[in-house]
C-alpha cells in the first residue's frame, strides 16, 4: 500500500516560538492532495504516479536558502506526532522510556495518504484529533466543531494496535551539530502526566529529549538520530553502534555479490574478547568499583536458590568454575540482560518487579522462582530485537563449548569467518535476520576491514579499516545503516498484542553534510537500491522527505514533489523549471534562489570592483593597473575573463597577448606569401 506525507497546515494561532519564520498556511509536499472548499482532499490524479520511483516508495524534497524554514517545517511535523503520541501511550507501561510531554500552543495539522485513504493529525492547543477515513478519535479537550470525533480519556492497547495499522513510524536523521540542541527548545512550554494527575508546567521538560532512543519497543512512532544527550552527540558510541549495524549488512551484501558501499566490499571482521564491556553494567551501589575477577568469583559462589542460578538453569546452563573465562562471562551477561529486559520493555511489564540488576545475588522465594522461570520462557519464545543479544549469547555458548576448550587464539580472539564456519548450521545463513542472529555477543569488540572492488591493474588490494575511510564515506554509511537498523527492528515485531507499524516515514535533514558532489549525485539512487536490495519495500511502504541544499539530490526529484520555501513562505511552482534531470546550474539558480549567480561572494565582489575601476578615468586608476591585471588573470571562467581582458585592453590601450601573437603570425604569413 503506497504511503505519503501529503501536507502540513500551520494555523495563524500557532505559537510563534513553535513556527518561527514559517507563515500560516498550507504546505503541500506533493500533488497527492489538494485544497477544495477550504479542506484538504485527495487529488483525482496523483503526480507522479505511485510507482514512479519504485513500488512502495515516495520521495519528496524541501528546498530553500538557510533560514527559509526547511527545518522549522520538519520540526512542526515532529511536534504534531509528539502531541498525538503523548495521548496514545501515556497509560502504557514504558518503565525504561523517556517521559513524553505535551507541547503547548501548537496549532497545526499533518495530512498523510495510505492507499486511497486520507489521514490527519489535528492539533489545536489542548485538543488532539486523529482521523483516518471514517475513523475519528480525539484527546485532551472537547470541541463542538469536532463533535463527530469519539473522545477518549485514555486509549486501550487493542485500539492502539489498530491505530498503529493506520499510522506510520518516523525515522529522522540530522547530523548537523547545530540541530536538536535542547537549550534551543527551553522556551517552549510543555506539560506531562504522572499517573492520573496533571503535573503542570515542568521547567526541566524539554520535549525533544524524549524523542531519541526510548527503550519502549518501538511503541512511540518517532525516533531522532543520532542520539543526543543534552544536545551532545557521543561520537564514540555512534561509531560503535554503526559498526554493529554495519557488520550484518556488509556480510549479507558480500554473500549476494552486491555492494552496500559504492566501490567497497567486506574483507573481514576481527573480534576481540573484551569482558570489561559488561563490567560497567554491575557498577551499582553495592558493587561500586568491583573488578572482573571479583565479579566472576561472586557469580561462581552464589546460592542454588539465587536469581542467577534459577535463570541459568532455565536456559539449560549452570555455573562451572573449571570453564574458560568467556563461558562464565557469557552466563553473567545472560543474567544481566534477562533482568534488564524485565525492567525496561512494556512487553515484559508483568515481570517488572525484577527491576534491578543487583537482584542477581538475591535468594528467590517460591513466587520469585516461578516468575523467573516464566520470564526466561517468555524471552526464549520472543523473537525480536529486544531479545536478540540473548539469542546471540546462547549461540556463542554452543559454539564456544565446542571450540574454546582449546581456543583458536590464546586471548580468545577470532574472525567472523572462523566463528561462523564452526557453528553447527543446517544451512547457509540468508538475509540480514539470520546473519544478525549468528553474530558474536556484545562483550566482543570488533574491527571491520573493507576492500576495494575496482582496482587499477597491478595494485594490491590492501584491506582498509572502516574507521580509516573518509568522513563523507562514513557519513553515507551512518545514514544508511541507521535506517536499515530501525526498519529491521520495526519489522521484527510480529506479535498480535503489540503495535506493528508497516508505513515508514524517513526524514533526512541536511543529508548532504560531508558528501562529495559525486556522493550527492548517487544518494537518491543508492537509497532506493538499498531499500530494494534488502526487500524492505516488500514488507512496508516508505515516504522519504529530504531537506537539501544539493542540486544533485534535487535533480532526481520531479517538480510536483518539491516544496520550495523562501522566508517561510511557499513559492509558486509556476516560476520554476522542472529540476528532474535538469542542468545543475539552472537548478542552483532557481531552486536555491541564487539571484547573485554561481560564484563565491568574495570573487563576485572582486570582479565587480575591477569592472567599476575600469569604468573610471584612466589617470585615477593608473597606479592600480598591475593589481587589476593580476585579478583578471585569476578568473577561471573563460567568458568572464575574456570580457574583463577586453575592457582592460581598451582602457589601457593594450593588446591581448593572444592578439599580439596572432598579429605576429599574420605578418609572417604575409611575408611568406610575398616570397
Amino acid at each position: 500500500m503506497h504511503f505519503s506525507i501529503a501536507c502540513l497546515y500551520v494555523d495563524g494561532e500557532c505559537d510563534t516560538h513553535l513556527r518561527k519564520n514559517v507563515e500560516p498556511g498550507y504546505y503541500f509536499f506533493n500533488e497527492w492532495c489538494e485544497l477544495k472548499d477550504g479542506k484538504v482532499s485527495l487529488s483525482e490524479i496523483r503526480r507522479p504516479e505511485e510507482n514512479f520511483f519504485v513500488s512502495n516508495i515516495s520521495i519528496q524534497a524541501i528546498v530553500g536558502k538557510n533560514g527559509s524554514g526547511k527545518s522549522s517545517i520538519l520540526e512542526l511535523m515532529y511536534r504534531i506526532i509528539n502531541n498525538l503520541t503523548f495521548h496514545l501511550v501515556k497509560k502504557q507501561k514504558r518503565r525504561a522510556a523517556e517521559v513524553l510531554y505535551h507541547i503547548e500552543g501548537l496549532n497545526a495539522d499533518l495530512y498523510f495518504v495510505k492507499g486511497n485513504t486520507l489521514g490527519s493529525i489535528i492539533c489545536k492547543g489542548d485538543f488532539i484529533g486523529f482521523c483516518f477515513g471514517d475513523y475519528k478519535i480525539s484527546f485532551g479537550s472537547k470541541r463542538s466543531d469536532f463533535s463527530d470525533f469519539t473522545f477518549h480519556e485514555n486509549i486501550k492497547n487493542e485500539e492502539l494496535i489498530e491505530i498503529g495499522k493506520m499510522f506510520f513510524y518516523s525515522i529522522v536523521t540530522n547530523y548537523s551539530l547545530q540541530s536538536f540542541i535542547d537549550f534551543d527548545y527551553k522556551t517552549e512550554r510543555s506539560t506531562r502526566f504522572q499517573s492520573n494527575e496533571k503535573s503542570g508546567i515542568d521547567s526541566s521538560a524539554i520535549w525533544i529529549n524524549s524523542l531519541f532512543h526510548k527503550n519502549d519497543g518501538y511503541l512511540t512512532p518517532i525516533v531522532l538520530n543520532p542520539y543526543r544527550h543534552n544536545g551532545t552527540i557521543d561520537l564514540r558510541k555512534e561509531y560503535q553502534l554503526t559498526n554493529s549495524r554495519l557488520s550484518s549488512i556488509l556480510i549479507e551484501s558480500k554473500r549476494n555479490k552486491r555492494e552496500f558501499i559504492e566501490g567497497y566490499q567486506l574483507n573481514s571482521i576481527e573480534y576481540k574478547y573484551e569482558p570489561l564491556i559488561i563490567l560497567s553494567k554491575f557498577n551499582y551501589e553495592k558493587n561500586k568499583n568491583i573488578n572482573l575477577e571479583d565479579l566472576i568469583l561472586k557469580f561462581l559462589n552464589l546460592d542454588k536458590r539465587s536469581f542467577t542460578s534459577i535463570i541459568l538453569r532455565e536456559y539449560g546452563l549452570k555455573s562451572n568454575p573449571s570453564e574458560v573465562e568467556p563461558h562464565i562471562v557469557s552466563k553473567i551477561y545472560l543474567v544481566y540482560k534477562t533482568l534488564s529486559i524485565a525492567s525496561k520493555y512494556p512487553s515484559f511489564s508483568s515481570f517488572n518487579r525484577f527491576d534491578n540488576i543487583s537482584k542477581f545475588e538475591d535468594i528467590a522465594d517460591d513466587n520469585d522462582e516461578r516468575d523467573l522461570i516464566a520470564l526466561v520462557k517468555e524471552i526464549k519464545k520472543y523473537k525480536s530485537h529486544i531479545t536478540l543479544k540473548i539469542r546471540q549469547t546462547l549461540k556463542y555458548l554452543d559454539w564456544s563449548h565446542q571450540n574454546l576448550s582449546t581456543p583458536l587464539q590464546p586471548d580468545f580472539d577470532f574472525t567472523y569467518n572462523e566463528y561462523v564456519e564452526r557453528l553447527v548450521l543446517n544451512k547457509p545463513l540468508k538475509g540480514l535476520d539470520e546473519i544478525t542472529e549468528h553474530l558474536p555477543p556484545p562483550f566482543f569488540s570488533f574491527n571491520i576491514k573493507l576492500e576495494k572492488t575496482n582496482l587499477e591493474d597491478g595494485k594490491p588490494n590492501v584491506p582498509i579499516l572502516f574507521q580509516r575511510m573518509s568522513s563523507g564515506e562514513r557519513q553515507f554509511i551512518y545514514t544508511m545503516s541507521t535506517f536499515v537498523y530501525h526498519i529491521k527492528n520495526i519489522l521484527s515485531i510480529q506479535q498480535s498484542n503489540r503495535v506493528r507499524y508497516r508505513s515508514i516515514n524517513l526524514i533526512l535533514d541536511e543529508v548532504e553534510l560531508c558528501f562529495h558532489p559525486e556522493y550527492q549525485r548517487l544518494f537518491v539512487d543508492n537509497l532506493i537500491r538499498t531499500i530494494q536490495r534488502l526487500k524492505l519495500n516488500t514488507h512496508c511502504s516508505f515516504n522519504i522527505i529530504i531537506a537539501t541544499h544539493s542540486p544533485f539530490v534535487l535533480s532526481d526529484i520531479p517538480m510536483c514533489n518539491i516544496l520550495h520555501l523562501k522566508n517561510g513562505i511557499v513559492q509558486s511552482k509556476e516560476q520554476f523549471k522542472n529540476p528532474f534531470g535538469a542542468n545543475i546550474n539552472d537548478i542552483l539558480y532557481q531552486s536555491f534562489f541564487l539571484e547573485n549567480g554561481f560564484i563565491g561572494e568574495y570573487a563576485r565582489k572582486k570582479i565587480l570592483k575591477v569592472i567599476e575601476q575600469l569604468n573610471k578615468p584612466l589617470q585615477s586608476i593608473i597606479n592600480e593597473k598591475e593589481n587589476i591585471k593580476e585579478t583578471i588573470s585569476f578568473v577561471g571562467e573563460p567568458l568572464i575573463q575574456k570580457q574583463l581582458q577586453s575592457l582592460y585592453n581598451e582602457k589601457f590601450n593594450e593588446q591581448d597577448e593572444k592578439d599580439i601573437v596572432i598579429e605576429k603570425l599574420r605578418k609572417e604569413i604575409e611575408q611568406l606569401q610575398k616570397r
